[in-house]
């Protein structure tokens, strides 16, 4: 009587790997919008009362200038304390607070790169946005904003209204990023595009390479949502502080600049 002995190479079962950084930063979004829903925090993502202190956002705030022709002493103040912010966390927002990137970039990745010329289609997607207000006299994007979107949503489910509105918008962006191929947070989002255009004067808070471990490769820009490559990009003012280049180097080289 033979036995036959597997040489087959026994597989352990798949076990989903714990993602730090991804996990905080959805923790902070969630803490974010249950502040919001919960009524802790007075406001919306596009002006935040914490105390006596206005945050509001920059874009939405030349946008209320433009639609009404008035400036407004304590809003401008409020922007120019977001403006502040952009100045010391960069795009982070858009990684950290923003529930666009939970929502969107899972469409089609036929057009997975930017645009060539995305920096000059942004500058004029903001122009758009800010002169439709000075036409119409309205801040029309602070209305379909994703952030704001969900923000009145959460305000809505904390006071017992309808969500509908808020989950049919998001719908409706959704499936024109699939319709286009395109990401909406890297490519069509006007705010992004306006804090990234801000970033450029934050010299505080900055994600790099560090010249001394790194050797160029492209682990960092295939977990980049803005395609960026640490090690030969100049132009770091779409990074979103994700951290995700942090986890994906293989050989730690990349570091956090501070000051």
């Amino acid at each position: 009587m033979s036995t036959t002995i597997s040489t087959r190479p026994r597989t352990r079962p798949k076990t989903r790997k714990f993602k730090f950084w991804p996990s905080i930063r959805f923790v902070t979004t969630i803490g974010f919008f249950l502040l919001i829903g919960g009524n802790l925090w007075n406001g919306s993502t596009c002006v935040v009362e914490i105390g006596p202190l206005e945050i509001a956002c920059p874009l939405g705030v030349v946008q209320l200038i433009a639609a009404s022709r008035v400036i407004v002493p304590s809003l401008l103040l409020a922007g120019l304390i977001g403006f502040l912010l952009i100045v010391l966390f960069g795009r982070a927002f858009c990684g950290w607070i923003c529930p666009g990137r939970w929502i969107f970039n899972r469409g089609p990745t036929t057009n997975s790169k930017p645009w060539k010329y995305r920096a000059w289609a942004q500058r004029i997607i903001v122009g758009g946005v800010i002169g439709a207000a000075y036409v119409c006299h309205n801040p029309i994007f602070c209305t379909i904003c994703p952030a704001g979107v969900v923000c009145r949503g959460a305000i809505a489910a904390g006071t017992g209204g309808s969500i509908l509105p808020s989950v049919g918008w998001m719908g409706a962006l959704l499936g024109i990023e699939w319709a286009s191929g395109r990401s909406f947070c890297r490519d069509l989002c006007p705010l992004g595009a306006g804090i990234s255009q801000l970033s450029r004067f934050n010299p505080f808070l900055k994600v790099q390479s560090n010249p001394d471990t790194c050797q160029p490769c492209i682990a960092c820009q295939r977990v980049c949502p803005e395609d960026l490559n640490l090690s030969m990009d100049e132009d770091l003012s779409s990074c979103t502080k994700c951290m995700e280049c942090i986890s994906a180097c293989p050989r730690s080289g990349v570091e956090i600049k501070i000051i």
